[in-house]
């Protein structure tokens, strides 16, 4: 206990009383302030073991700690001051010159961290992206633009705030603290790199600038005088900080949390799910899980690491959940940046691991693979109602590493491949076609494991093919492969005909904005387009040509109009590939159309198809009369529009019209719920048609099985027209390409005149023009003799092959396929490098002089003139006959 003495009271009452007017004057709490500097002397006197406290030693004690001294008393003669003119004192004193650690440490060092990553991304491109957003770039730059307005603060007589100074120096405490966690595995690592020109300070920034924070807080405390009592506002400032960090990163982890809902077993929590993600969900988050991305690789989403979430996304939930949020398929959009650095670090985006190399789906985008040219040849037979393209490809792969090219090619309604070519070396190798096995177990064995240059085609579905060549070498080199497609051509008439032209429903590489198609279609009978982009020639007497540049959306849209010569109805080629030689005759019929006697449509309720639901809302008062109508629309669930839900005065199909054009399409729906409950209601009629307007089906999201149960319990079921109108992926079609009920309806034109062709074709007095091919051994007389290719011939070894198949004969149907050189459900074709790759896998390549080919523009004038003698030489058969035998 220190006694006080009377003179040390007056003293220290005097030294008060002197110094009050100052602390008023500066707006400081001048009570506060006296009964800190009391409780300081008092600990003074302790620490000195005084007893007994004298007025000497209150003056002693406080000069020793150093508290404001009181203005001196005016001169004899000189007026005082008032305290209103009287220079303010400053808030904080100086507590001396503060130490040049905290500059260095506290300032420099995270000013210089932040610009480098700022400018280079380097941590971004070798870990994770620190600053990921424009947020997190403005709280890491607090951090050295407070610390140093504390230090020079120090420096200044200057008033300072305290609580400001004490949030704002809270506030960059936060912010540190976070990073220094975010930083923890990179610390060890960052003290062997100091060595290299001191590069490894930089991920020691965020805990130095914390420790100088901490040092910078107390030299603030002691200049204030606070003496044992904290800084204000320490935790609101923290708080705000952390605030500002989590709403900086809430898109990040409200995805993530939304993704794990996604994931349960509940209906209605994963429709709340769905919800979420569709309003408020990452886009590029849910993408760059479909790729199977680390946490680090382009955000650290520390909140998410914190707290758990559960369990990650694996790349194929992450796939379907991406459709059912945007309605689009993953690789529909270029492939997420795996790393977000630049510069030379930018070389570290490049390096992702193509999970779905070798297998049989297109799967992720790689990125560094382009398809660096397209060339798109075609020649058109009127007479025979055939064209043959040939679409020759160069893809280009500008990563550091190899990698493998993969499409899903939409062909024309009824094609075929025919032809398959790599380049080797700059020479041209032809393919081997076998069974779907041999020619996937060789492209593995070749392509995957000893990574040599093989290129594979297999059916995947109606009218769809799988293109996978491996491997395009890396470093800017490339990989060029050629594919031939056999096609009848859509008879509109008999003087009139359509060709569609082969396009992409999916693939793993990307193309430009900028790239354009080289197109190149000749014809010996008048050809015409719509798009400008290509124009018409005829460079010589009965050649007519269309040629120009096509986007790759146009090439999906675009058709090529023909005119044939009426007359000819008949045509024959002959046979080579049977022995002894035979003919095929094609003759085109009119059949009488078989009205169904039920119409169900199913309309996909996807985003996307928003844009096709005038045409089709159009369409669907111009379904003949009599022919019943009711609606399913696969939503998140199924509605149902039928006559039964309507009042019996309604004008039904206005009303159903009007209900198509009021679907609000979001985000990717299952439509095979849709089609099940179609298939039941389209069965109670004979005679019925399901017709199934929908976008890209790129993911299952529900079992197969109980719709090809219906379709393989009931062969003579409902009919399943699916009409795509985008091109894109189907599974579903894909697993139901054995079903013969199941037919693929091109797009052609537009939704609207396609839609208009198939209804016009459901009128009771509608007839619809087909061709008949047959296999004789002589062909009539009256045929006429097709000189100019044996596509005919492949065509009706394309359809004899789905005959056998739907006999259940595979065995017999791929021995045809082989020897006819085509692509069909059960064979496919691959190119190898060696023949003794081909005679390990018990495959043999087609004879070049074997292959059909675009014939050169000289050709056409001595194929014209083979025509006319063959033609001729019919004619004198006929007329000798006739005299022979009047």
């Amino acid at each position: 206990m220190i006694t006080w003495t009377d003179t040390a009271k007056e003293e220290l009452e005097s030294y008060f009383n002197r110094i009050r007017p100052g602390l008023e004057a500066s707006g400081a709490d001048a009570s506060e302030v006296i009964e800190d500097i009391r409780r300081h002397i008092e600990q003074e006197a302790a620490a000195a073991r005084l007893t007994v406290l004298t007025g000497s030693d209150v003056t002693r004690l406080l000069a020793k700690i150093g508290v404001p001294q009181p203005e001196p008393p005016p001169a004899p003669g000189q007026p005082a001051t008032s305290p209103a003119l009287e220079e303010k004192p400053p808030l904080i004193a100086s507590g001396g010159q503060p130490p040049l650690l905290p500059l260095f440490f506290g300032v420099l060092l995270p000013a210089v961290a932040f610009l480098v990553e700022l400018l280079t991304g380097m941590c971004a491109g070798a870990f994770f992206d620190p600053i990921p957003s424009f947020w997190h770039a403005l709280l890491v730059a607090s951090v050295p633009i407070i610390n140093g307005l504390t230090w020079w603060s120090l420096t200044r007589p200057t008033p300072w705030h305290v609580s400001f100074q004490s949030w704002a120096n809270a506030f960059a405490f936060a912010i540190s603290l976070y990073y220094t966690f975010l930083f923890i595995p990179l610390l060890l690592p960052g003290l062997f790199a100091i060595v290299f020109f001191g590069w490894g300070l930089l991920p020691w920034a965020p805990a130095l600038a914390l420790a100088s924070t901490l040092v910078l807080r107390r030299r603030l405390k002691l200049a204030a005088g606070c003496g044992s009592k904290r800084l204000p506002g320490f935790w609101r400032g923290a708080v705000f900080a952390w605030l500002l960090l989590i709403a900086a990163s809430a898109p990040v982890w409200l995805t993530r949390s939304a993704m794990q809902m996604a994931l349960a077993d509940k209906e209605p929590t994963k429709q709340r799910a769905l919800k979420l993600l569709r309003t408020i969900g990452d886009e590029d988050l849910i993408l760059r899980e479909c790729y199977g991305r680390t946490p680090t690789a382009a955000n650290m989403d520390m909140f998410t690491l914190i707290l758990g979430m559960g369990n990650r996304i694996t790349p194929e939930k992450a796939r379907e959940l991406y459709y059912r949020v945007t309605g689009r398929p993953f690789n529909s959009v270029p492939a997420p940046t795996v790393r977000t650095g630049r510069g030379a670090w930018a070389e570290l985006a490049n390096w992702s691991w193509d999970s779905d190399q070798g297998g049989d789906r297109v799967g992720a985008r790689v990125t560094g693979l382009y398809l660096e040219s397209s060339r798109v040849d075609a020649v058109i037979q009127p007479e025979s109602a055939t064209a043959y393209t040939e679409w020759t490809m160069v893809f280009r792969n500008d990563s550091p590493r190899q990698a493998e090219a993969r499409a899903q090619i939409i062909l024309p309604p009824g094609s075929v491949v025919s032809r398959l070519t790599l380049w080797v070396n700059d020479e041209e190798r032809e393919a081997a076609f076998g069974t779907r096995s041999q020619v996937r177990t060789a492209y593995e064995q070749v392509a995957i494991r000893q990574r040599r240059d093989p290129v594979l085609v297999t059916t995947c579905g109606p009218d769809r093919v799988l293109v996978q060549c491996f491997p395009v070498p890396p470093d800017g080199k490339t990989m060029k492969v050629r594919i031939g497609i056999t096609t009848p051509l859509l008879l509109l008439d008999e003087t009139n005909a359509l060709l569609t032209w082969p396009h992409f429903a999916e693939r793993n590489f990307t193309i430009r904005d900028v790239f354009r198609h080289s197109v190149w279609v000749e014809s010996h009978g008048e050809i015409t387009s719509k798009n400008a982009s290509l124009a018409a020639e005829q460079p010589k007497p009965g050649v007519f040509t269309l040629r120009g540049e096509l986007t790759d959306p146009a090439l999906s849209v675009q058709t090529i109009g023909i005119k044939r010569d009426a007359s000819v109805r008949e045509v024959c080629a002959r046979d080579t590939f049977s022995s002894p030689t035979t003919f095929v005759c094609q003759k085109l019929v009119e059949v009488p159309a078989t009205p169904p006697q039920r119409v169900v449509l199913v309309i996909d309720g996807s985003t996307g198809m928003e844009q096709v639901y005038p045409a089709i809302a159009n369409s669907v008062p111009k379904i003949p009369a009599g022919i019943a109508i009711e609606a399913f629309i696969a939503g998140d669930t199924v509605s149902v529009v039928r006559p039964a839900n309507i009042k019996a005065d309604v004008d039904f199909p206005a009303t159903l019209a009007e209900h198509i054009s009021n679907i609000k399409a979001v985000g990717g729906q299952d439509n095979l719920l849709a089609l099940e409950q179609a298939w039941d209601a389209a069965a109670e009629t004979k005679n019925s048609v399901i017709l199934w307007i929908h976008g890209p089906q790129p993911i299952l999201l529900s079992s197969i099985e109980p719709l090809r149960q219906r379709y393989q319990r009931r062969m003579s079921g409902p009919v399943l027209l699916a009409l795509q109108t985008e091109p894109g992926p189907n599974r579903i079609l894909e697993q139901l390409s054995d079903i013969s009920s199941v037919k693929s309806v091109a797009l052609v034109a537009s939704l609207s005149e396609t839609l208009d062709r198939l209804l016009r074709s459901w009128r009771p007095d509608s007839k619809v023009l087909v061709a008949q091919r047959t296999k004789v051994s002589d062909p009539p007389v009256d045929a006429r003799a097709d000189a100019t290719s044996s596509h005919v011939v492949r065509l009706w070894a394309c359809e004899e092959v789905e005959r056998l198949i739907s006999q259940q004969k595979t065995t017999e149907a791929a021995a045809l396929a082989m020897r006819y050189q085509l692509v069909t459900r059960v064979t496919g074709a691959v190119v190898l490098e060696t023949a003794e790759q081909y005679r390990t896998h018990g495959l043999q390549p087609v004879d070049p002089a074997t292959v059909p080919s675009i014939p050169e523009p000289s050709t056409y004038l001595l194929l014209g003139l083979g025509l006319a003698v063959l033609v001729a030489s019919k004619r004198l058969k006929l007329k000798s006959r006739s005299a022979a035998h009047p």
